[in-house]
């Protein structure tokens, strides 16, 4: 049958670490101070995390280190320094969502494993080849059996799914909910809940808790290597149940006598319950629990974790290591690159400045325009694209003949289509290092919206793409919401669309940086990016002037937007 799977368990705490370990785990993943997707967990410092690694080889149990935030360009040093120290201190395997990370680390990291965080969002076998230098994906949570079998057939690395615990109802890396409304971001670790929160009065996003138990058997002949799960915020009692668990399930299986008792599932409620669903993995159409956010953790009696630990020697190096170094260059040409819907609108960007125009791929009149329209047309393609989609959005894409590409999803760039490719901004270029790895491989990107006018300022790079205006998708979900509006507790709507494969929540006003953008042009930066259904020919005819340098009132239309991000950034 082969290798057996692994059963990789969370540890927010030493004593969550030492709980898992004595129940049978056979990996954990840990966060320290920086870096980590569980900011507000225990996590470890230097002391701990060196007690960390002599526990868990004591115990033949690997370590993996979650670094799995975006990264800001002033913090590219710190991430370096922090992977050394616990490459020196002996972890098994770093776990990323900065892909373009990955070459830096396979050079000065000799023998330590990449695995690619679930905040990627892999959903597709193209975007699952690119990252194969890594040694392991951690799928995203939003694929079918069925799909994840798929990708199982077409990429040879290791594979990693989400087995139990909290699902995020956004795909994950795609959420800016958090750090619009509170500048604390989930891609940065610091997520605050908007969809454990109220709308229209009953909990409007809130999913259930996963819970694959029974599927275990399914999982390990799909060919998953790892199962794992969620918890690095949960007490110690819930990952030691949960550990224990699951650990019995695999056995049972590989003993020839599969088994998950009643007891064993009731273990799992008390440990803390949303009320179980199986998610996408089995096509559960029951996932969100509008009734109640909270988890419930019925009363238990207190345990004590013993686990041995030796004097393990450990040879490695504190290592010095660096990202290459980026050559400073400044934006190729002054280009206004707007989104619209329809033809009317394309027509009216086009004939009040606008250089490139991005239009749905799949949009009827998408043809049409492109023979009638006078600037360039790129198709925009969908940020849920599955292994399913990929046909026809080539065969699309050959039909209505685009100039280019504004890409949803990073499988476009393993599709060989000789196009121009610009990437969405929940593609998440954060810092100089995705910049270049991204024009390496011919794209430009929509630098990603969290990070300020400051800090895009500070890019060597100025060949980007800035998003001024427009609006904000800030959940994209593969659950397929009923369109219309929601509003918080506080009354702030918000809108749901539909889209390809799944719905999108965007703000209920949009960005408008106007005469602030101005800052951006002086700095270099003469790509702007504007995505909009408002008052078009007005909107582009302003940002066309400050890219020339002209000087524009926006006094009387800037009260209805905001500037997000723009000048505070995100923690």
């Amino acid at each position: 049958m082969g290798k057996k799977i692994e059963l990789l368990a969370p540890a927010g705490s030493m004593a969550n670490l030492k709980a898992t370990v004595s129940k049978g785990a056979d990996a954990v993943y840990l966060g320290m101070k920086m870096f980590s997707a569980r900011d507000f967990a225990t996590n470890f410092n230097k002391e701990y995390l060196t007690e960390a690694v002599k526990i868990c080889k004591s115990n033949n149990v690997k370590v993996y280190l979650a670094m799995n935030t975006l990264v800001k360009n002033i913090e590219l040093n710190d991430f370096l320094k922090q992977l050394s120290f616990a490459y020196s201190k002996g972890i098994d395997s770093v776990i990323i969502q900065e892909t373009s990370f990955i070459d830096a680390i396979q050079k000065n990291y000799s023998g330590l494993k990449i695995h690619i965080s679930t905040q990627t969002g892999v959903m597709n076998s193209n975007q699952a080849k690119l990252l194969s230098k890594a040694d392991r994906i951690t799928l995203a949570r939003e694929l079918t059996k069925e799909e994840i079998i798929g990708i199982r057939k077409n990429f040879q690395k290791e594979l990693e799914i989400f087995c139990h615990g909290a699902l995020c109802v956004s795909i994950s890396g795609s959420c800016l909910f958090s750090s619009l409304l509170g500048g604390r971001s989930g891609n940065r670790g610091k997520c605050a809940q908007p969809c454990r929160k109220l709308y229209n009065n009953q909990y409007y996003l809130s999913t259930k808790e996963l819970c694959l138990i029974r599927q275990i058997p399914e999982i390990i002949e799909s060919g998953i290597n790892t199962i794992k799960i969620e918890g690095r915020m949960r007490t110690p009692y819930y990952v030691a149940t949960a550990t224990e668990v699951y650990r019995k399930a695999i056995d049972s299986f590989y003993e020839g006598n599969f088994n998950v008792s009643d007891n064993m599932l009731n273990k799992l409620q008390k440990a803390f319950s949303r009320e179980f669903t199986l998610g996408f993995f089995g096509k559960s159409t029951d996932m969100l629990n509008r009734a109640k956010a909270s988890g419930e953790t019925k009363p238990y009696t207190k345990e004590f974790y013993e686990v041995k630990t030796e004097d393990i020697k450990i040879e490695r190096k504190n290592i010095k290591a660096d990202f290459p170094r980026i050559e400073a260059k400044r934006s190729e040409s002054k280009q206004l690159l707007v989104r619209v819907y329809n033809k009317k609108d394309a027509f009216e960007a086009c004939s009040n400045g606008a250089d490139v125009i991005y239009f749905d791929l799949f949009d009827d009149d998408f043809y049409n325009l492109k023979e009638e329209l006078a600037c360039k047309l790129f198709a925009a393609t969908p940020r849920i694209m599955l292994d399913s989609d990929v046909n026809e959005i080539v065969k699309k894409i050959n039909e209505n003949k685009p100039d280019g590409i504004l890409a949803g999803n990073l499988g476009i760039l393993n599709l060989s289509l000789n196009l121009p490719i610009h990437l969405d901004y929940n593609l998440n270029c954060f810092n100089d290092v995705d910049l270049e790895n991204f024009s390496k491989m011919g794209a430009t990107p929509i630098i990603s919206p969290e990070l300020s006018i400051e800090e895009l300022k500070q890019f060597r790079n100025k060949n980007l793409i800035a998003m001024v205006h427009g609006k904000i998708r800030l959940m994209t979900l593969r659950h397929n919401l009923k369109e219309g509006w929601i509003k918080d507790e506080i009354g702030l709507p918000f809108k749901i669309e539909n889209i390809k494969n799944g719905s999108q929540i965007l703000n209920g006003k949009e960005l408008g940086l106007f005469s602030k953008s101005s800052e951006l042009a002086s700095s270099g930066i003469n790509k702007f990016f504007i995505d909009t259904e408002k008052e078009v020919g007005k909107i582009v005819r302003f940002y066309k002037n400050i890219l020339n340098g002209k000087m524009a009132n926006d006094s009387r239309i800037k009260r209805k937007y905001i500037l997000a991000w723009s000048y505070r950034g995100v923690a």
